[in-house]
Order: structure tokens, then C-alpha cells, then sequence
């Protein structure tokens, strides 16, 4: 193919992909580890959680620094990985260990903070959630073509 070719295929490629609807493209798109996750979009109610989590983590004031942590580990973690792979899974073990040693779920989680806290948690992102949400959860639990049956009167 000519360079000129090339461009115009590509150019067709663009404009078939900018044409799909935005459904197409994330179920297409998800063929990697996260596959399943768009399974899960299928069903409503999941849906709502999943949409109330992204919407909550997009919004979190700890979001930017757990990006660059991200980065900063798989900047050091990946050299490590190729070359020596042994001392990595070492580090781990060592790490999980300290980590069961000192057991952070004993004194970080206290009952009273997190009685305290799941309220406010939930309120908030309840809060957050459209209304269309709450009606597509609503009527995906309810049977095809139920209605509430109407008050029967009793006849003297």
C-alpha cells in the first residue's frame, strides 16, 4: 500500500470507530483483565454500584497521589521483575509478613470509627447516584408485566 492508502484506510477506521455508540465501544474494549467487570455492567443493579464507585473514586481526594504511586512502583517494581524476580517475590513475602505481624485491621478499623463513619459513607454516595439509577435497579427486580393488585371491597 501507498502512504496515501494507508492514511485513507486509516481515516475509515477513525470514522467507523467514532461512529459506534459509547456501549459498543466499552464492551469492545474490555478485553483485557477487566473483562469481566464489563460482564457485570449487564446487570442493573451492579451496574449502580459499579457507576457509584467510579463516580465516588473519580471524585476521591486521594486519587491523584495513588496514580503516581502506581507509577513510582511499576517505575521500580518492573526493573526488579525482569531482572531478579526472586528477590521481588522475597520482598513480598517479607512485606506480608510485617504487615500480619502488626495486624493494621486491629487498631486502624476501631468499632466506634467505623460505626461512625459507614452512615456518612453511605449517605454520601447514595447522594451521588442519579435518580435513573435507582429506577432501572428498582424495576429490573420487579417480574415482566406485574402490577400491584388492586384493594379488594367486601360486599355486605
Amino acid at each position: 500500500m501507498t502512504p496515501i492508502e494507508r492514511i485513507e484506510a486509516s481515516r475509515v477506521r477513525l470514522r467507523r470507530a467514532m461512529q459506534r455508540p459509547p456501549a459498543l465501544q466499552t464492551h469492545e474494549a474490555a478485553t483485557g483483565p477487566l473483562a469481566w467487570l464489563a460482564s457485570l455492567r449487564d446487570q442493573p443493579s451492579i451496574a449502580v454500584a459499579i457507576d457509584a464507585l467510579q463516580s465516588w473514586w473519580s471524585r476521591h481526594p486521594m486519587r491523584p497521589l495513588v496514580h503516581a504511586a502506581r507509577g513510582a512502583t511499576t517505575a521500580v517494581a518492573k526493573p526488579i521483575a525482569q531482572h531478579n524476580p526472586v528477590a521481588l517475590v522475597v520482598a513480598a513475602g517479607v512485606f506480608g509478613a510485617v504487615f500480619a505481624w502488626s495486624r493494621p485491621w486491629r487498631w486502624a478499623l476501631k468499632p466506634a470509627l467505623f460505626a461512625g463513619l459507614m452512615p456518612q459513607l453511605f449517605s454520601r454516595a447514595f447522594a451521588g447516584l442519579p435518580l435513573e439509577s435507582w429506577l432501572a435497579v428498582f424495576t429490573s427486580t420487579l417480574p415482566a408485566g406485574r402490577r400491584p393488585a388492586e384493594p379488594q371491597q367486601k360486599s355486605p
